[in-house]
């Protein structure tokens, strides 16, 4: 059997454990972020978002085109079929598992199948495998070890050729996701174990480092410019520091001891005052100086296996403000590819230790192992496959996560159940008085109580915990608009589309707004039309950007243009049962027809 043959095999294999492991989570919804980065992402559904994903930054959330040309072929081929996406993921997990056994073979480590088969099936993986969005992980990484298996075949035969192909999987690595950026930290940790310190091998990670410099740098940028930046990542750095060693040892327990894993964690505090937040990070160091100096083989191994972890980890430790930090210091998928420095120590030195023993103890110890862990990321998907249950069971490991709060609170009030929603939206304050989200899902349940008085609180302290937001610029106008001071409302709009002037959501309002109010002062015909235009650009305008262009239409005189839109808008309001939408067009059109 030749070798492309065998390994293909395996290939099957782990994609056929991977889809039985994944199963639960396999016909799932989209959650969460999914909605941001795929659902509602305009780039996705046309050549020209193509255009725009790799050449015109800031298009799209973050500067990811490669993983973003993914997505856009999903939707080209399956559209928004949840089980393609997932099964995707799956795919590329296998993979992922796949490359983890050829890179440990040819550093001819024993147990490199135990270790492939450990990253298939451990449980702190399966947020990135059963969460659509993090694909960014799976795709990435397959770069990362594809890059980092030609740089030991490149060491070995001194091809320049090799070294080309490294670079370019690292670059397409870094395009999938910047968080890629510590391959060379990994390559030089594989170029000392297998051929020792040579300093001329080692100065060619000098390009490579400042594709990672380059990489950071855009991250910093595009971070800032999703918002990272305020108060809520405002840490010292005698806090940073010791957080790092916090964060660090909280990935090695859940990868050593994975249970009561949740999609979101509870922020924790830091106390740098103490020594005892400072111990984690001092015996990093401590671990890192021991193991990278000594000339002991296994002392050895456990320090490039732990700089391998701790390097991968850096980028999201805290030391720098990436926005996640909003939420929480600490998340499961930040760690899929750090994992591997451990689990690889743990299989490999596993296997080394038990050579000498009878080969029925090490199979039956790491079929154990194996069955454990699968059946924990079994279960662990299950928790992916609905958004409800998501938030929940993240809320019943996690109680003290407010994101989790905010996030089902809103839910159920989607659902008609806003009195449950609003409870967790006061938890989420409760625990986190500057939780914009539920500041401002309270604010808005206060207007329609009619209690404009304790709504403003609420917005107020929304604006001062994100000041830029459009969204409480938004919530503002309307609560004013409620309360009948429309000049107040027009401010308000407009403070917001100073700020995001694309905001579809302000230009709608301020649009309805200057189109329809009493007081000739506010109305303005020709600047509602040019707003309600630009929203009915998209290929599918919602029925409110119809009806904001309907209004513009028949204040600016267009009569036959607007009596046309109208009754194909009624049509529809009617269909899709927008009941308000549809009394509106129906009693204008009304007075048109007479």
């Amino acid at each position: 059997m030749s070798c492309f043959t065998r390994n293909a095999l395996w290939y099957l294999a782990f994609v056929g454990i991977g889809l039985l492991i994944y199963s639960p989570a396999l016909t799932g919804a989209f959650l969460w972020d999914d909605t941001d980065w795929i659902v509602d992402n305009e780039a996705l559904r046309t050549w020209g978002g193509l255009w725009r994903i790799w050449f015109e930054p800031g298009a799209v959330i973050q500067y990811y085109p490669l993983t973003y040309t993914t997505w856009w072929l999903d939707y080209q081929v399956w559209g928004l079929s949840e089980v393609a996406f997932h099964v995707e993921n799956v795919l590329l997990h296998a993979g992922n598992a796949l490359l983890v056994a050829l890179l440990l073979r040819r550093l001819g480590l024993p147990g490199a199948w135990l270790a492939a088969f450990v990253f298939l099936l451990h449980p702190v993986h399966v947020e990135s495998v059963a969460w659509i969005v993090e694909r960014k992980n799976t795709l990435s990484t397959l770069f990362y070890l594809g890059s980092a298996y030609m740089w030991l075949r490149f060491l070995d035969s001194g091809r320049w050729s090799l070294f080309l192909a490294v670079a370019a999987l690292f670059l397409c690595a870094l395009l999938a996701k910047t968080a890629t950026l510590m391959l060379p930290v990994t390559l030089l940790a594989l170029a000392v174990w297998r051929v020792g310190f040579r300093a001329r091998r080692l100065l060619l990670l000098l390009p490579l480092g400042a594709m990672s410099l380059a990489a950071a740098a855009l991250t910093f940028v595009m971070e800032r410019g999703e918002g990272a930046v305020g108060h809520d990542w405002a840490l010292t750095w005698i806090e940073r520091l010791p957080l790092t060693g916090q964060v660090m040892g909280f990935y090695l327990a859940k990868l050593l001891v994975p249970v009561d894993l949740a999609f979101v964690y509870g922020k924790w505090d830091i106390a740098p005052a103490t020594w005892g937040a400072w111990l984690p990070l001092a015996a990093i160091v401590v671990a890192l100086a021991v193991g990278l100096c000594s000339r002991r083989r296994a002392l050895l191994a456990c320090g490039l296996a732990l700089l391998v972890f701790v390097a991968n980890l850096l980028p999201v430790s805290g030391l720098v403000d990436f926005y996640y930090l909003r939420y929480a210091y600490v998340g499961d998928h930040f760690q899929y590819l750090a994992s591997l420095g451990p689990i690889t120590l743990l299989c490999c030195g596993g296997a080394w230790v038990l050579r000498a023993a009878p080969q029925g103890v090490g199979l039956v110890m790491a079929a154990v192992v194996l069955s454990v862990l699968g059946y924990a990321s079994w279960q662990r998907s299950a928790v992916f496959a609905d958004v409800e249950l998501l938030w929940r069971a993240t809320l019943a490991t996690e109680p003290e996560a407010w994101l989790a709060h905010t996030n089902l609170g809103n839910l159920l009030a989607a659902q008609g159940n806003p009195d449950d929603g609003i409870e967790h939206h006061r938890r989420a304050i409760e625990i986190y008085p500057d939780a914009f989200e539920s500041n401002n899902a309270l604010g808005n349940y206060f207007v329609r109580q009619e209690a404009f008085a304790a709504a403003r609180v609420h917005f107020s302290r929304a604006l001062q915990a994100r000041p830029q937001d459009p969204l409480t610029f938004n919530n503002l106008g309307i609560s004013a608009g409620v309360e009948g001071d429309l000049r107040s409302a027009s401010g308000w709009f407009e403070q917001g589309l100073e700020r995001a002037p694309n905001n579809r959501e302000l230009q709608r309002n301020l649009s309805l707004l200057l189109s329809s109010a009493p007081d000739p002062a506010l109305r303005d015909g020709q600047r509602a039309l040019a707003m309600a235009r630009q929203l009915n650009r998209i290929p599918q305008p919602s029925v409110v950007d119809q009806l904001a262009l309907f209004r513009g239409l028949l204040l600016v005189g267009e009569r036959q243009q607007a009596i046309e839109l109208g009754r194909q808008l009624l049509v529809r309001a009617q269909r899709e049962e927008v009941a308000e939408v549809a009394r509106q067009v129906r009693d204008q059109l009304d007075r048109l027809e007479r």
